[in-house]
């Protein structure tokens, strides 16, 4: 069975609303915006096989990935 999927309102891509402590962004998104607990991504075939988001960051959480000392996805 497929699992639901929400759009995270950040950066836009779809993820599953069960690996989020955030209704409406993905675990990326949460994790740079808020501090939560990022998933630990497994890609195959451009998707994170247990949260399902596709890489896309929006220009500010890269923005906040880059003064964090990460770089931007």
């Amino acid at each position: 069975m497929d699992q639901p999927t929400h759009i995270c309102d950040e950066c836009g891509s779809e993820y599953f609303p069960s690996t989020s402590p955030m209704v409406r962004l993905c675990p990326n998104c949460a994790h740079y915006l808020y501090g939560y607990e990022n998933c630990v991504h497994e890609f195959v075939e451009g998707r994170c096989q247990k949260c399902h988001w596709d890489g896309s960051t929006s220009a500010y959480v890269a923005s906040v990935q880059q003064s964090q000392g990460g770089k931007p996805s």
